[in-house]
């Protein structure tokens, strides 16, 4: 039965592996290269303008995303993680090719505004891999899950770049649904989930035990409180300079292969991602994930400097690989902090919530981002992002004294609403 388990396990882990690369392929063939896409379609020459615009289409998408995650998040401990990762597998499919169709800068928002709030295949992926996972094999499941991520964007970030340098955009949207599909055929098939869900009315008995949704957030534990904090904060961080990669790049090299370029700089940087999705992993299994994620804090945000007064392509390409090794360590370490604070039956609430201040903080990002862009350039968007990032250490610290008391309070460690005897 042992033996079964643990071939389950595996086969789930790599078959969302591999639907996670197909789908983050699809993505990085359009996203990265969006400003690029106004500006030739939509005739946007103007690059205050232009980063707006960028800004609101994030805000947009983000946001709905965003306000979507909780829902899904309830949904999948109710009726299953494997089904709300179909979900977003299939509609994100069927939706993103519209994108290429829309006649003017308010239909393409629009359009990635629904589509943004039946996706979320990361949150969905994580979710269905850390419940059928061994709790002490979580951090190398989520560290492998995140080389599939960066994998994914390594693949699209290249075939992006080309194909909409020798092609134009057509290929790169339908190609986008069609890999979204063919990872949700993937799951559909090999993943296996045994569910047992709450669909039923609970007891009597029972009842009086079930907290209402908004009653757990009220009751969250201090240190799951701190995690979400810090899942926001690091959405702000990762993300404020991503959307306007290609503006910087034109800044420095010039109009001419800007996609190109793009799509190169950032298949650089999602190697980087890979390589610490392994490494940074497996780390989590064996030291606190606190330890390591303060050294990749720092170091991402010095080069996150390094880029924003880069005035050669090859050396923002190389800060860019460091940045993104960084940020591939700390996704696995904030995500294995999460688990190991939650209760399994509120693992995939909790996962959502953390998807929601992830999101929430992308949001917040555009809003300023798109402010930083239109008054100071573009550079001094790569300067706050750094900024940001640092201000990840002091929410580390704190979360370090909030759980050394914890596990001092009564000999009881709080995990998630419950405490558990050490």
């Amino acid at each position: 039965m042992n033996q079964e388990l643990n071939i389950s396990w595996k086969q789930n882990l790599i078959c969302i592996w591999i639907s996670q690369i197909l789908c983050m392929a699809g993505f990085s063939l359009i996203y990265p290269f969006v400003p690029i896409f106004f500006r030739d379609v939509y005739h946007m020459n103007d690059q205050a303008v232009l980063g707006l615009w960028v800004a609101i289409l994030t805000f947009c998408g983000m946001f709905s995303f965003g306000a979507a995650a909780p829902l899904w998040g309830a949904l999948a401990d109710r009726f299953g993680r494997k089904l709300m990762l179909l979900r977003s597998y299939y509609v994100t499919g069927l939706l993103f090719p519209l994108l290429y169709f829309a006649p003017n800068v308010y239909w393409f928002v629009a359009i990635r505004f629904v589509v943004s709030a039946f996706s979320g295949t990361v949150t969905a992926s994580q979710t269905l891999v850390v419940t059928t996972t061994p709790s002490e094999h979580h951090g190398f499941a989520l560290g492998a899950l995140s080389t599939a991520f960066w994998s994914g964007n390594l693949i699209g970030f290249i075939i992006g770049g080309l194909s909409i340098n020798l092609f134009g955009f057509f290929w790169s949207f339908m190609i986008c649904g069609i890999l979204y599909l063919v990872a949700g055929i993937l799951v559909h098939i090999m993943v296996k989930e045994n569910f047992e869900g709450t669909m039923s009315q609970p007891s009597a008995k029972t009842a009086p035990k079930k907290k209402k949704r908004w009653d757990m957030i009220l009751h969250w534990a201090p240190t799951i409180r701190c995690i979400m904090f810090i899942f926001l904060l690091m959405g702000m961080a990762r993300r404020f300079d991503e959307p306007f990669l290609a503006i910087m790049v034109e800044t420095i090299g010039g109009k001419e292969n800007t996609a190109l370029y793009t799509g190169l700089i950032c298949a650089g940087a999602a190697f980087g991602g890979i390589i610490s999705g392994f490494v940074i992993g497996k780390l989590c299994d064996r030291l606190e994930p606190q330890k390591v994620a303060i050294p990749m804090v720092i170091l991402g945000a010095v080069t996150m400097v390094v880029q924003a007064f880069a005035e050669q392509l090859w050396l923002l390409a190389v800060a860019r690989f460091i940045t993104f090794f960084c940020a591939g360590g700390l996704e696995p370490a904030f995500q294995t902090m999460l688990a190991r604070n939650a209760a399994k039956e509120e693992q995939g609430a909790l996962f959502g919530w953390s998807s929601s201040a992830r999101m929430t903080g992308i949001i917040i990002a555009a809003a300023i981002g798109g402010v930083m862009i239109y008054y100071t350039g573009i550079r001094g968007v790569f300067v706050t992002a750094a900024v940001l990032m640092l201000l990840l250490l002091p929410l580390l610290l704190v979360l370090n004294i909030i759980e050394r008391r914890s596990y001092q309070f009564s000999g009881c460690e709080c995990v998630s609403n419950q405490k558990r005897v050490i």
